[in-house]
């Protein structure tokens, strides 16, 4: 597959990913009183599962970094308010959060080495079990 492609199919994963992960990070539940932000946690391991999956499918790390790029600037834009007034990213904890976290766990992901596809080849068995 040539870059381009390459470029152009991690920026369309990464503009999907990244939207539904900006709105999906602030999701919460309460449990026996205690209100747990599985949002965070959900949003930036969807993110980087993406990022490991993109490096591995394409056996290069231009897919993965950039992802990370899309991501940036997509949260960016949800960061910024709009002429409207609306602001997805508050500031809270989670927000603050989801930004300096995925920066720098989106980041050590993207330049980690490509973990190589199964051999699709003949698969012959060892010569002591032959």
């Amino acid at each position: 597959m040539t870059k381009l492609r390459i470029v152009l199919f991690s920026a369309i994963v990464g503009a999907f990913v990244s939207i539904i992960a900006g709105f999906a990070h602030a999701d919460r539940i309460v449990i026996l009183g205690i209100r747990v932000p599985y949002g965070l946690v959900l949003s930036l391991s969807i993110c980087l599962l993406t990022i490991l999956w993109l490096n591995r499918q394409f056996q290069t790390r231009l897919a993965g970094t950039v992802f990370t790029v899309i991501w940036v600037l997509i949260t960016l834009r949800m960061a910024i308010e709009s002429g409207n007034g609306d602001l997805v990213f508050t500031v809270t904890w989670y927000s603050t959060s989801y930004i300096i976290a995925g920066a720098v766990l989106l980041s050590m992901a993207a330049v980690l080495p490509a973990m190589r596809l199964p051999d699709r080849g003949q698969h012959s068995l060892p010569e002591s079990q032959a």
